[in-house]
Order: C-alpha cells, then sequence, then structure tokens
C-alpha cells in the first residue's frame, strides 16, 4: 500500500520511524517491495512553479510553415506568426524564349494547409520582397529581423480560411490551400531574365530572386488563427502564368522545398503583458511560437538529499493537470510537453530519461488532461551529481512548428518520489 506524505512531514516521519512504531502516526509498516510515496506540492512550497518568456526558438528549415493572427486571446494577448522563403528552379538554364514575346497573365502563390489554429476565418495576407540573401547552412531564429521591401504584393485584400476543403485550379480539383494572387511584376521580373544567368541554377536563382515575406493579420473579429502550411506538397509553389505570340497557357512553377531557405517567424511576448492579462499567482503557462515556458524549482533539496539517504528511489515522477476551462476547442492546450534540464550556466539538456529510455517511458503525452513525466533517472542524477541543478524547464513540443498554448493550476503539480528502505 503506497502512502502519501508531504516533505513538510516527511523529516519527522524519518526520525519516528527510527524510535516509535510507526503505527502510532496511522501508518503501517510496510515490506520495500510496496514503497512509500513523498509528494512535493506548490502548495506545501517544496515546487516552485514561475512562467517566464521563451527565448527565440531555431526555426529555420522547419516541417511546416505558419501564418496568421491571433488577435484575441483572453489570457494570452495578441500572437504573429509570419514566414519567409526562397524558392527553387523547375530546371536549370531556363530559357523559354526571347522576352519581348512573352506576356504574363497572372502569378499565384499557393500554400497548402496542413492544419490550423484558433478560430479560422479570414486573413488580411502582405506579401513582400526580400531585400537580403537567406542562406540554407545558416541558423536563424524565430525573432530575426530581416530587410525587406515595404510593397505589398498580394492584390487580394482578404483571404478566406476554408482548411477543409478543395481547390478548383484549372479546371483540376486539388487539395485544400491558399491561393494569393500576386502582382505581375514578379513574373515579369522572372519571364525577363529567360536564358540568362541568372535562371541558369538555383544558387544564381536565389541571388537574383532573394524571396518572398508573408505577414498577416486578422480580419474576422473572432479571435483569429494561426494557419499551418505544408513547404513539401506539390500544391505549394508560386506559379507564373503566361503566354506567347505563339502559345497560350504556359506555365513556370517554383517550389519552396528541397534547398529553398524558409524561416517562421513570432513576435515578442513579454511576461509583464502575461501578468496583466492571466493569473500568475495559481497558475503557469505554457506557449509555443517563442511564447512562454514554465520554471521548475524543486525546493529543501538538501533535507531532501538527507532524508534519502541510505534509501532506495523506485521511481521519480512529476505531473501536470491541464486546466481545462482556460483551453478550449479553438485554443486547444499541447498534445506532448517536454521536461528539460538547466545546468549551472543556464543551458538546457534533454534529461537522461528521454534520451536512454525513450518518449514512451519519459512521457509528456496529454492524456486524460494531464502530462505525467518519469523523471526517475534525472533525480537520481539530482541526488549524487554536485553539478545538477534543481532546476527544469516545461517547455512545448514542437514550438517552432504550432501555435498551440496550455494553462496548468499549480495546486494539480505534483512531484511523486517512492522509495524503499535498505
Amino acid at each position: 500500500m503506497t502512502k502519501n506524505i508531504s516533505t513538510f512531514f516527511f523529516i519527522a516521519l524519518l526520525l519516528i520511524f527510527s524510535c516509535t512504531d510507526p503505527n502510532l502516526i496511522g501508518l503501517e509498516v510496510q515490506p520495500p517491495s510496496d514503497g512509500i510515496k513523498i509528494t512535493l506540492t506548490n502548495e506545501e512550497n517544496n515546487l516552485l512553479l514561475t512562467t517566464i518568456s521563451e527565448d527565440s526558438l531555431r526555426s529555420d528549415e522547419t516541417a511546416t510553415l505558419l501564418l496568421g493572427h491571433i488577435s484575441y486571446d483572453e489570457y494570452f494577448g495578441e500572437s504573429y506568426a509570419e514566414f519567409v522563403t526562397q524558392f527553387q528552379l523547375p530546371y536549370s538554364n531556363i530559357d523559354i524564349g526571347n522576352k519581348d514575346s512573352l506576356i504574363v497573365d497572372s502569378v499565384i502563390l499557393s500554400l497548402s494547409y496542413s492544419g490550423s489554429y484558433g478560430n479560422n476565418s479570414a486573413l488580411s495576407v502582405k506579401v513582400f520582397n526580400i531585400n537580403q540573401t537567406i542562406y540554407k547552412d545558416s541558423a536563424y531564429y524565430s525573432k530575426q529581423e530581416l530587410n525587406y521591401d515595404f510593397t505589398n504584393l498580394n492584390l487580394d485584400d482578404i483571404t478566406y480560411i476554408y482548411t477543409e476543403d478543395s481547390v478548383l485550379v484549372r479546371g483540376q480539383m486539388k487539395g485544400p490551400h491558399m491561393q494569393l494572387r500576386l502582382d505581375e511584376s514578379i513574373g515579369r521580373m522572372i519571364l525577363d531574365a529567360s536564358g540568362t544567368g541568372q535562371l541558369q541554377d538555383n544558387t544564381q536563382f536565389v541571388e537574383f530572386f532573394k524571396g518572398l515575406y508573408l505577414k498577416a493579420t486578422d480580419v474576422s473579429f473572432s479571435g483569429g488563427s494561426i494557419v499551418y502550411l505544408d513547404p513539401f506538397s506539390s500544391n505549394t509553389k508560386l506559379t507564373v502564368y503566361y503566354h506567347s505570340t505563339n502559345l497560350d497557357s504556359l506555365s513556370l512553377d517554383f517550389a519552396i522545398s528541397g534547398d529553398a531557405a524558409r524561416i517562421n517567424l513570432f513576435n515578442d511576448k513579454d511576461i509583464d503583458r502575461l501578468i496583466q492579462l492571466a493569473d500568475t499567482s495559481s497558475h503557469t503557462y505554457v506557449q509555443s511560437m517563442s511564447g512562454y515556458k514554465t520554471l521548475i524549482q524543486i525546493d529543501n533539496l538538501e533535507s531532501i538529499k538527507s532524508a534519502l539517504h541510505d534509501k532506495v528511489v523506485n521511481r521519480a515522477t512529476l505531473d501536470f493537470e491541464i486546466e481545462t476551462t482556460g483551453n478550449s476547442d479553438d485554443f486547444q492546450a499541447h498534445n506532448r510537453m517536454y521536461l528539460v534540464r538547466i545546468d549551472n550556466e543556464g543551458n538546457d539538456y534533454f534529461l537522461t530519461d528521454y534520451i536512454v529510455e525513450g518518449e514512451d517511458h519519459f512521457g509528456g503525452k496529454l492524456q486524460n488532461d494531464k502530462y505525467s513525466f518519469n523523471i526517475t533517472r534525472y533525480f537520481h542524477q539530482l541526488l549524487n551529481n554536485e553539478n545538477y541543478t534543481n532546476r527544469l524547464y516545461l517547455v512545448s513540443s514542437g514550438g517552432a512548428v504550432n501555435a498551440n498554448r496550455t494553462i496548468l493550476p499549480k495546486n494539480k503539480v505534483e512531484f511523486n518520489i517512492i522509495y524503499t528502505d535498505l
């Protein structure tokens, strides 16, 4: 039978064990295989939980592009997702004839949906030329500042979000995707380069046409949304439709997969804004898109180490229960979280439990409104290795590729330690 006791009583209990029959305080003598459970909680001031702003995340060449604007969230305020991307040639040495005989019909930027977050309705999307070269072999972060031309190239004022509906394209039904009509100047620039070194290969092409920067603003007045876009889909491309004096219905497609550099960008989220909107005294918060994370500090560590001397720690788990009323259908909690440890220099690392045992053993998946982590290896190291600190971060999984946010009541966070006597 497992017993729950708080750390406040733990030290005294061990002293009683050494000189008194445990039945006198309502506990049975237990065989070592059963173990005794100690629960550290925020309410007992043994587990300190603090929401802090997330640092800028590395966000280049992600598997998903994020675009949108959540204009109203009663707890987290405004959130923006933008991105910049290069394009790749359909083939090398493009030479489609005399530029004087080529006429641009339209330029369409198609972006395939892979999901969304928030209240889908409508966005005002702006598209700009970037003025600096970005490189796939360089590291870029979510708060990167880039130079771009301020002329909006998108000819449509409003883009309606239909993530489940197919789209009719030139007489054929295509999978759900966003279509943006861009200024014909982009097509004219590309066609004018026909037969030149600028369209010889991708290295020269991305120097010639450096790429596009996309921003979006919510115009639905219903909370807004962040859409997830698939850069690898065949429906994701920049298409220049044109004709010549001899031929109609011609086109060139430029993909953003392959060696194209691309970067997700998010707005800065100051902790003061969260404090104004949310109750950080009773709840802690985690948000993707370089939003917020939770700092966990195990207090009274020296007393815990002393009390567990000559004991065998069988298992250590850290459990978080979500606040269901704040995580609505529009703003769902994360499907998975991660715990990382912090060293004395402030660097963070994955726990040994995750690295050695794997994700299934480590936990962190949302099940029955709860995230549970097996951190037994970490706790053993914390007790025995002076280089380990008592600080952990609870962070979002896929923070650069999803828009989820999670609210966690502090009084429903438990650190459980199961031990037996030697």
